[in-house]
């Protein structure tokens, strides 16, 4: 009988467990036997394995193929662990879609925030997006402030190199909204910049500034 562990060997007692019988071939092994190589076996008792000074059980097969193989059978594992996930560490997974936390942002002087949208407010992403909510307005809307600073980006909200957002402003002709932008520079001063084509007085911006909706990802 060639081929056979002894049957006091763990790994006998392991794989005896755990591998079942398939295809036409005889099934070899029932409880208490011993375990062929190259042959189907089966039993149904589970087999348990042991080593208390050290790894278990190590299988190693071709390369280019798995070292263990459970068929057909997709029920979850209980506690099993895995190093990695097609070759990427479980670090560079996200882990949890959460909720965006929103810091209020403060106007700068001659603007107020809350003019018929919302409160301004900037938000991080756990993948770096940055996302902004909310409006800005002059504080008196019939009259263009002397800055076109609007407000000043936190630390950890502010890009590297400076960002262009497009952004809807007020309706000033009765024939529909006017659109600006925004700009945001490293030292974090955010400014607002009209349509170049806008002659009005006050300016678009003065009554309405959109901030819902505009992002941009850090690093920038």
């Amino acid at each position: 009988m060639r081929n056979l562990f002894k049957k006091s060997s763990p790994v006998a007692w392991f794989l005896l467990g755990i591998l079942v019988a398939g295809g036409t071939g005889t099934a070899y092994a029932a409880n208490g036997g011993t375990f062929r190589l190259g042959q189907s076996n089966s039993a149904t008792a589970t087999t348990k394995l042991t080593n208390t000074k050290g790894t278990a059980l190590k299988v190693i097969s071709k390369a280019g193929t798995p070292p263990i193989n459970v068929g057909t059978n997709s029920t979850k594992v209980p506690y099993f662990n895995a190093d990695k996930l097609d070759g990427k560490d479980s670090s560079q997974f996200q882990t949890k879609i959460t909720r965006l936390t929103f810091t209020a942002l403060t106007p700068a002087a001659e603007w107020r925030g809350n003019c018929d949208t919302g409160a301004p407010g900037v938000a991080i992403s756990a993948d770096g997006v940055v996302h902004f909510r909310g409006d800005i307005c002059a504080i008196n809307s019939f009259v263009d402030p002397v800055s076109n600073v609007i407000f000043t980006l936190p630390p950890q909200f502010r890009p590297t190199e400076y960002e262009y957002l497009t952004t809807t402003l007020c309706n000033t002709d009765g024939v529909g909204p006017r659109i600006g932008r925004i700009i945001i520079v490293p030292a974090g001063f955010v400014y607002v910049e009209d349509d170049w084509q806008d002659t009005a007085v006050p300016k678009a911006s003065a009554c309405f500034i959109s901030l819902n909706g505009l992002t941009y990802t850090l690093p920038y």
